[in-house]
């Protein structure tokens, strides 16, 4: 599983063979280096998959992202059928990170292919 960030902000991504799942995990409140390294990274451990592979975000301890945070994770969103990710599944605690990534979500497209726990 790949890491980046420290303990105190950051995310980790990583794919679990047996279920065919990505799962992502983020957390704390991210820099812009950590805000901007999301999309591309977590694209990064998508490629290759096999077809109809899912992807779970567990963002239960991630605060509200500012704008880079924000564009990388629109980004990434848009791109997921593209990467052949069949749907997402996306955890969250805090509602005003839950009501931001659901806005992000929208505008990204992807209503269809994300699931909000």
């Amino acid at each position: 599983m790949d890491r980046i960030g420290d303990e105190q902000a950051g995310f980790s991504v990583g794919f679990d063979p047996a279920t065919r799942t990505v799962r992502v995990r983020a957390w704390g409140f991210w820099g812009a280096d950590v805000a901007n390294a999301f999309g591309t990274e977590v694209a990064s451990g998508c490629r290759g998959l096999p077809a109809g592979a899912t992807m779970v975000m567990d963002m239960s301890e991630l605060k509200p992202m500012r704008d880079e945070g924000q564009t990388s994770f629109r980004k990434l969103i848009a791109d997921l059928p593209r990467l052949g990710i069949a749907y997402t599944t996306i955890r969250t605690d805090n509602e005003l990170t839950r009501l931001q990534l659901v806005r992000l979500a929208r505008t990204a497209a992807a209503g269809e292919f994300i699931r909000f726990q």
